[in-house]
């Protein structure tokens, strides 16, 4: 890239990551956020590799259902 070009390329990335309020449109940031999903076969891959530990959950249908305000 042209050294221009790197530096907008930086100070969007600063607008992005960085501290502070952010000197990206919502637009830009959309498109960045879009930009870094994972494709179908990243997620795909990573389901295969990746393991879940999930402490202390209990599945929702366990919980204990309660009929509003406790009693005073």
């Amino acid at each position: 890239m042209p050294p221009s070009e790197d530096r907008e390329a930086e100070r969007g990335l600063r607008g992005l990551v960085g501290s502070g309020a952010s000197q990206v449109s919502p637009t830009a940031g959309m498109r960045a956020r879009d930009a870094s999903r994972p494709s179908a076969a990243e997620e795909a891959e990573a389901m295969e590799r990746l393991v879940v530990v999930r402490r202390n959950w209990v599945p929702r249908e366990d919980l204990p259902r309660g009929g509003g305000r406790p009693p005073r």
